[in-house]
C-alpha cells in the first residue's frame, strides 16, 4: 500500500477531513491534499512524522517502508 492510499485510509478511518488533519498536525491543508493526489510524491521526514503522530501510527505503516514503500527525503 502506497503513502497515498494509506494516509487516505488512516484519516478516513477516524472520520477526519484533510482539514481536520492539518489543524491536528501542524501539516497545511493544501500540502495534505497534494500528498493524498500523488502529487508530491515525496515529503520530508519530518511532514511524515507529523502525520503519523497526529493518526497515532508508526511512520513505517504510513510510509510502507518495511515492503520497500514511499521514499522520504530528510529535512
Amino acid at each position: 500500500m502506497t503513502i497515498i492510499n494509506t494516509l487516505k485510509k488512516k484519516r478516513s478511518e477516524k472520520g477526519w477531513s484533510q482539514l481536520e488533519l492539518a489543524e491536528r498536525s501542524g501539516v497545511s491543508q493544501p500540502t495534505i491534499s497534494q500528498i493524498e493526489r500523488g502529487i508530491r510524491k515525496c515529503s520530508t521526514h519530518k511532514i511524515i512524522m507529523k502525520l503519523a503522530e497526529a493518526l497515532e501510527i508508526n511512520v513505517e505503516e504510513l510510509t510502507d517502508l518495511q515492503q520497500g514503500g514511499a521514499r522520504i527525503e530528510q529535512g
